[in-house]
């Protein structure tokens, strides 16, 4: 059954990466939960989705470049009291559920990776005992890899941007992320086609989508048969997968069948 992802914690919804989205999402039968780390400058993990706080918070600038006792009196936009959240705050809101945390590992506002970042995070994850529930993406080939590296993760993910695709090719990647032990890609959801879920299956690796945020993303992540897509409507995606699971293929209620 493809799995169903809380992007940002449902950023259609709610306030992004907040914990109003985060204690909602909380509430709802998905799999998964996705949200962004960055940095603070005392090295704290903090959970934002940009490198800079102009777009979502009251501040400005690079994340980075503030503690994290700076950034904890800022406010998230869309909200009334909400702050920027620890990695181990978001933890506490989904410990005590079924959910598994997809963390997005960030680069700096020059676009560099963060030194050292991958290992903070799984050492966090490690701490909190909740390595096994999470799985741990980028947009860096190496950032996925240093992740994976340092805690044998089975479930790393290398999110691939279109661009990269067209310059590249989707098997120059697959090639890449088998030889480095990469498990599984995640593809823009209208990248995606039979064609190409297939290549990457052959492969022996995992395909994800991100991005699906109405209804015909949606019925194209389940009609493909993915291992999971990310959503900003989460909601939505629930309601289609359980009317998925009511009818066949044909379309047909699988209820009251005769004998």
């Amino acid at each position: 059954m493809t799995e169903i992802a809380s992007h940002r914690g449902g950023a259609l919804l709610w306030p992004e990466n907040s914990a109003t989205a985060f204690e909602n999402t909380a509430r709802l039968p998905v799999d998964q939960v996705e949200f962004d780390v960055h940095p603070s400058s005392d090295g704290m993990l903090v959970i934002i989705h940009d490198a800079t706080l102009d777009r979502t918070t009251n501040g400005s600038g690079p994340v980075s470049h503030r503690s994290f006792a700076e950034l904890s009196k800022l406010s998230l936009k869309g909200t009334v009291s909400d702050r920027i959240l620890l990695l181990d705050e978001v933890i506490d809101i989904f410990v005590a559920t079924s959910i598994k945390l997809r963390v997005e590992l960030k680069q700096g506002a020059d676009h560099h990776p963060y030194p050292g970042m991958p290992q903070r995070v799984i050492e966090t994850l490690r701490r909190r005992n909740m390595l096994a529930r999470s799985i741990v993406t980028s947009f860096q080939m190496d950032t996925v890899c240093q992740a994976g590296r340092c805690a044998d993760l089975a479930r790393h993910v290398f999110l691939v941007t279109p661009s990269l695709e067209d310059e590249v090719g989707l098997d120059a990647i697959i090639a890449d992320a088998t030889a480095r032990g990469v498990p599984m890609l995640g593809l823009r959801w209208n990248t995606l086609d039979s064609t190409k879920v297939g290549k990457v299956r052959a492969a022996a690796l995992g395909i994800g989508g991100w991005a699906a945020n109405d209804e015909a993303a949606m019925e194209a992540m389940f009609n493909l048969e993915v291992d999971v897509f990310t959503s900003d409507r989460p909601d939505l995606a629930l309601r289609m997968r359980q009317d998925r699971l009511g009818k066949g293929r044909n379309g047909r209620a699988l209820s009251n069948r005769p004998n």
